[in-house]
């Protein structure tokens, strides 16, 4: 009896052994087995595939086709986009806005005298970061307004955009405007002197104004963080509506509460890959700040740093207050990025009322 018994636990404690390990393999073979990156033929495939697909995935295209954008030759690869002409500078100018919402008369006129700052100070790469518009109708308004920029444009979505309306006007107007950039299928852009990487959407669905909006998950920062590589040696700035999850009083994410509310992956994705530069737009009462990589320490205008993470507001024409106890009627920046940094300036614009 002793020894059927002692045979019995030695069954059991094999058997427990075979379980655990095959869980254990399971366990790795699900949790690590990932989507083959799909070829597809031509970009009007890629996007009937993924058009509302947000974050979209990264995909290529094979073969690749060849992009005039600015004035400079570009091999597009699907999710990817890289400069094959750079010019013999270092440097590159970027004009960046967010959150124009609508086209009220005050902000249509900020949105004009945003494109003369942008032309006279030789921008040459412009981000629309989200919130956009709040309707469709404006949404096409707001598109033409980029257009007629005739500069590259690398559009992103927010907490108030509709991805299906995005995604219809797109590819209406892909092959008419080759200079407007889809952030949320393209999340690779190597650039002359930057190279961008893009987190469309926002993180937290309590905040979405309405259906269709574009939501990213951990997930989609854990994809992003293992499988995107430097396309070079460009500084690479993370470009997301919402900003990652800051340090105290003075960072980009700050609330009339004092609370810090970015994302925390957004957070440990810049860490991790130590990402020096990031450009977001939300939260707007927090707007006109950037910070250091530690997201504390601030940096004043036109103070070069070697990491920058800035918050460029609002652009919409209505008031909005500010965590200073004023209130904003618009505001767009520059960002200027060369062997010493980055560092940026502010355009606020007067009160249309």
């Amino acid at each position: 009896m002793k020894i059927s018994n002692f045979l019995l636990r030695i069954q059991w404690s094999v058997l427990l052994l075979v379980c655990v390990s095959f869980g254990a393999v399971s366990s790795f073979a699900y949790d690590d087995l990932e989507d083959e990156p799909e070829a597809f033929k031509t970009w009007d495939a890629y996007l009937k595939a993924h058009r509302y697909d947000c974050p979209g995935p990264l995909d290529t295209l094979d073969p690749p086709r060849e992009l005039n954008i600015g004035g400079k030759r570009y091999l597009h690869r699907g999710y990817k986009l890289e400069v094959i002409t750079p010019d013999a500078d270092r440097k590159v100018i970027i004009g960046a806005f967010g959150a124009s919402k609508d086209v009220s008369k005050g902000t249509k006129a900020n949105m004009q005298e945003m494109a003369d700052w942008f032309r006279a100070e030789g921008v040459e790469w412009v981000v629309a970061n989200g919130d956009l518009a709040l309707s469709e109708f404006d949404l096409e308004q707001v598109y033409e307004v980029l257009a007629s920029f005739q500069l590259p444009t690398l559009v992103m979505l927010g907490n108030s955009d509709s991805q299906g309306s995005w995604a219809r006007l797109y590819r209406e107007r892909a092959d008419k405007y080759p200079f407007i950039i889809d952030g949320s299928n393209i999340r690779q852009i190597a650039a002359d002197d930057v190279e961008f990487w893009t987190m469309p959407g926002y993180h937290n669905r309590r905040f979405s104004h309405q259906t269709g909006v574009c939501i990213y998950k951990k997930e989609d920062v854990d994809t992003m963080r293992r499988k995107l590589r430097p396309h070079g040696d460009a500084p690479i700035m993370l470009v997301s509506h919402g900003p990652p999850q800051g340090d105290g009083p003075n960072s980009i994410d700050v609330i009339p509460n004092g609370k810090n509310v970015g994302d925390s992956e957004l957070t440990r994705l810049i860490k991790r890959r130590r990402l020096p530069l990031g450009l977001f737009s939300h939260i707007l009462e927090a707007g006109g700040r950037a910070v250091t990589e530690d997201f504390k320490t601030p940096i004043r205008e036109n103070t070069w740093s070697k990491s920058m993470h800035i918050n460029v507001g609002s652009l919409s024409g209505d008031p909005w207050g500010m965590l200073d106890g004023t209130s904003s009627f618009g505001m767009a920046a520059i960002i200027e990025i060369g062997p010493d940094g980055a560092r940026y300036k502010f355009k606020r614009f007067k009160s249309r009322f």
